[in-house]
C-alpha cells in the first residue's frame, strides 16, 4: 500500500512517502524542512503570521509532490505545538483545504507509541538488533516542543509511554537569552530536563531498561556532527551508536560556540543551529536519569509508525 504522510512538529515540517507490505515499509521520498511553526509560541501562545506562512509554503510543494505519488492512504500528524497553540485547529482547516491532507492531532502518548513502532521496527531485520531479543528497550523522541519516552519490547505495543514539555524549541527560548548561553542557563536547563524526567518516569522504570534507541532530528544531528559528515548519509546514521562520554563532548563544544559557529560545522543543518545544543542536553540527561551509557539512533521514527498504522488501519484517517 502506498501511503503519504506529512508530519507537522514544533520546529520542523516532513514528508514521508512509502510502499507498506506488512511489517515492512519501503522510503520512496523523505523531505524535512526547518519552518519553527512553534516560534514563539511558547510565550504568547500563539501561532507567529510569519511562522504560519513559512510552514503553508511549505505544505504547498509537499502536497503537490504527494498528489504525484498517488497514495491510497494519507495524513498529516500534528504534534506538540498543535495541542497547545490558539488557532492551532483552525489552521489546520485551512491546510487540509489548501492540500488535501486529512488531519490529525496526536496525543502525546499517541506520538510516543507511534515513534516507538517506527523507531523499533527496523531492529528485527539488523544484525544489530539480534542481541536485542525480549529484553524493554527505550526510545526517546526528541522534538521541538516535547520529547517522549517509550519503553517496551522492540516490534510490541510499549507499556509505558509518556510525553514531556522538553522539546528543544521551547527550552532554548526559555532559558537562552544571550548567544552563546551563559553557562549559567546551559545549567539550568540541564536541571529542568533532569527533573522532568524524574517527575515524568518511575523510577523504577528507570532503573530497569538496559538499552535505548534515539530518533528524530537531534540524534541524527549529533551523528552526523560527530561522523564530521558534509553530506547528509542516512546509511552511516542508521543503528550509528552515541556513547554518554560523545554527548557530552558534543554538549561542551555546542555552548561555547555561537548559533552561526554551530551552524558552519559540518552535520548541523540550517535551522537546528540555534535548538541542537538544548537537544545535546536532553539526550545527555536521559541517559544519566535512565544510566545508560549509550544510545542507538534510528533513521526510523514516528514516520514509520504512522505508514504502518495507516496501512493497518489502526490509524484511522478522519
Amino acid at each position: 500500500m502506498k501511503v503519504a504522510v506529512i508530519d507537522l512538529g514544533t520546529n520542523t515540517c516532513r514528508l514521508f512517502l512509502a510502499r507498506v507490505t506488512g511489517d515492512v515499509v519501503r522510503q520512496d521520498t523523505r523531505l524535512t524542512t526547518v519552518v519553527r511553526l512553534g516560534e514563539g509560541v511558547g510565550e504568547s501562545g500563539r501561532l507567529l503570521p510569519a511562522a504560519v506562512a513559512r510552514t503553508r509554503a511549505c505544505l504547498r510543494g509537499y502536497a503537490s509532490r504527494a498528489r504525484a505519488y498517488r497514495p491510497e492512504r494519507r495524513l498529516l500528524i500534528a504534534t506538540s505545538v498543535l495541542r497547545t497553540a490558539t488557532g492551532g485547529r483552525s489552521f489546520l482547516h485551512e491546510v487540509e483545504r489548501e492540500s488535501g491532507f486529512p488531519w490529525r492531532v496526536l496525543a502525546g502518548e499517541e506520538e510516543g507509541a507511534l515513534a516507538f513502532r517506527g523507531g523499533t521496527s527496523w531492529l528485527a531485520a539488523s544484525p544489530s538488533g539480534a542481541s536485542v531479543g525480549t529484553a524493554p528497550l527505550l526510545l526517546v523522541d526528541i522534538g521541538g516542543g516535547s520529547t517522549e519516552f517509550a519503553v517496551g519490547v522492540a516490534g510490541e505495543t510499549p507499556t509505558f509511554v509518556c510525553s514531556l514539555e522538553i522539546g528543544v524549541v521551547r527550552l532554548t527560548e526559555r532559558f537562552f537569552r544571550t548567544d552563546p548561553p551563559q553557562p549559567e542557563a546551559v545549567t539550568a536547563l540541564a536541571e529542568h530536563v533532569a527533573a522532568a524526567i524524574a517527575a515524568g518516569v518511575p523510577e523504577r522504570l528507570r532503573l530497569a531498561v538496559p538499552a535505548a534507541v534515539g530518533v528524530a532530528g537531534t540524534f541524527t544531528t549529533l551523528v552526523a556532527n560527530k561522523l564530521g559528515l558534509t553530506a547528509y548519509d542516512a546509511s552511516l546514521v542508521q543503528g550509528h551508536v552515541l556513547s554518554h562520554a560523545d554527548i557530552d563532548q558534543a554538549v561542551g563544544r555546542l555552548a561555547v560556540l555561537t548559533s552561526a559557529e554551530r551552524g558552519r560545522l559540518p552535520g548541523i543543518q540550517p535551522g537546528r543551529e540555534d535548538v541542537i545544543l538544548a537537544g545535546a542536553l536532553i539526550a545527555r540527561e536521559a541517559l544519566r536519569a535512565f544510566g545508560l551509557e549509550a544510545v542507538t539512533v534510528s533513521e526510523s521514527d514516528l514516520l514509520e509508525g504512522v505508514a504502518l498504522a495507516l496501512a493497518d488501519g489502526s490509524l484511522p484517517v478522519p
